[in-house]
């Protein structure tokens, strides 16, 4: 997303542009949200949540401000059908299923009429008016959860209420407009927050002579490029937010610190690895700064996500006077096809391998002479020496990371409570990564907008200890590129 340049008089005072992107998100509906405090629209609207929603956010009933929840007893029966399983799905349904039954037992036992919620709406679970004639006249079958929900959104429509069905299953949204409803995706994420802001790199014009002086700060180690306080155009850019300075064809790259702008340096390196591009070379600043304890990293496959994240880790581990004691690499378990984890052959250690294939091939683009034996004989080195841990993410509630250079790689199939679970671990001393991409999720109940690694995204933007970038460009190779491009 390009943003007209904003002037930088000779004096290097900036003045402000044309506006920022609106930090809230607006439901395709008009519903009143959390994020969203202004309504769309004056009516009061009856808002449907099925199973998707409550299992990608536990909290979504605390969402709608001046709406009316209903949750089919579908819903119920399939939040109990779930509520067994050992993963994030099953957390979310037993957390839901809580929820919903603290507000019953505070309220006389009886959620049938509607509760109050605390942002002014009302739930209540809907268990009567299931129309489901009207379902089976439209050959949908009846027996299936979804057509049952829309058949008592059906029934909602005949008392007179003004429905919207909120879900994050795509079928279910065409079906849900089909029938004459609404139809909304659910996302903690704020969307215009996510696609504008870490795609979109200000451009601030300037003399040559100051863009020489910032080349020469950066060249010669100096930390930041000091501005006037009043200059409003640095004061509105983000905490850790990155930006060019530009004179004709010379320009040189710059991040937003505490009102400054720090300038990037223009040779910087990590066990080796030299970053290619802009966003490259932003990732790579935030992974060496010690005082940027969460970063996020964003973008398709082949843009340097987890080999930045993993040599940024073995150079403060190893090469970079031990500023942390060990690298710390996750995965979610998350199969791109059928296979499970429990079907495969061996000890933990051989379960985890095929997993973590991902984490040694980035360690042979790392190697010397980029040999598979070379990148095996170092891994294997650095876990004796307990320098170097891969593990499932599974392992890590409970678990205390401190002094540690923590990488979790795939963040995008990992649920927001996931995400929250493992920033609850981060100890004293340590830095945590995400690397993911929102457009490749494999993971059910997630999508681009409701997946940890957005829900990140949004959450920890403007802190000072965050940073995210978005990389955009495809490093890995020609096809690699092409592929990305075409396909």
């Amino acid at each position: 997303m390009s943003r007209a340049p904003t002037k930088l008089q000779v004096n290097s005072s900036f003045q402000t542009g044309d506006g920022r992107a609106v930090s809230h998100r607006v439901c395709d509906d008009g519903l009143t949200t959390k994020r969203n405090r202004e309504p769309v629209t004056s009516a009061r609207t009856t808002v449907v949540l099925d199973t998707s929603v409550l299992i990608a956010d536990p909290g979504a009933l605390q969402m709608f401000e001046q709406q009316d929840v209903v949750i089919p007893l579908t819903v119920i029966e399939e939040l109990d059908g779930h509520k067994a399983r050992r993963d994030d799905v099953g957390a979310a349904a037993r957390e839901a299923l809580r929820t919903l039954e603290g507000l019953r037992v505070a309220h006389g036992g009886n959620i049938q009429s509607p509760i109050d919620l605390v942002h002014g709406g009302t739930v209540r679970v809907e268990t009567n008016g299931v129309h489901l004639d009207e379902i089976r006249s439209l050959g949908l079958d009846e027996a299936k959860a979804d057509n049952r929900i829309l058949a008592a959104c059906c029934g909602l429509r005949a008392q007179g209420s003004e429905v919207c069905v909120v879900t994050n299953d795509t079928a279910m949204r065409i079906k849900a407009s089909q029938l004459g409803f609404h139809a909304a995706e659910h996302t903690r994420a704020n969307k215009l927050t996510i696609e504008a802001g870490y795609g979109a790199w200000p451009v601030f014009e300037a003399s040559s002579a100051l863009v020489t002086d910032i080349h020469n700060a950066g060249n010669d180690g100096l930390p930041f490029v000091l501005v006037p306080e009043n200059d409003r155009g640095v004061a509105d850019l983000e905490t850790n937010s990155f930006a060019v300075v530009r004179s004709g064809s010379s320009s040189a790259l710059v991040r937003s610190v505490d009102k400054t702008l720090r300038v990037l340096p223009t040779s910087q390196e990590a066990y080796g690895l030299r970053p290619r591009s802009k966003e490259q070379r932003a990732a790579l600043d935030l992974l060496l700064d010690p005082e940027v304890t969460v970063v996020a990293l964003d973008g398709t496959a082949g843009t340097g996500k987890t080999i930045l994240a993993l040599a940024a880790g073995l150079e403060q581990v190893v090469e970079r006077h031990a500023r942390y004691e060990r690298l710390a690499v996750y995965r979610p378990i998350v199969p791109v096809g059928h296979a499970d984890l429990g079907f495969l052959p061996g000890s933990l250690e051989e379960k985890l391998e095929p997993w973590m294939a991902a984490i040694v091939d980035a360690l042979v683009a790392l190697t010397d002479d980029g040999s598979f034996s070379t990148a095996q004989e170092v891994m294997t080195e650095l876990v004796d020496r307990r320098k170097l841990t891969m593990e499932s993410v599974t392992f890590l509630r409970g678990r205390t990371l401190q002094s540690s250079f923590i990488v979790v790689d795939e963040a995008q199939n990992l649920e927001p409570t996931t995400v929250k679970t493992i920033l609850t671990r981060v100890g004293e001393g340590a830095k945590i990564v995400f690397c993911g991409d929102r457009d490749q999720i494999d993971a059910p109940y997630l999508s681009k907008h409701n997946n940890g690694l957005a829900v990140l995204l949004d959450a920890f933007r403007g802190q000072r200890c965050f940073g995210g970038v978005r990389l955009a460009s495809c490093e890995r190779s020609e096809v690699a590129a092409l592929a990305a491009q075409l396909m």
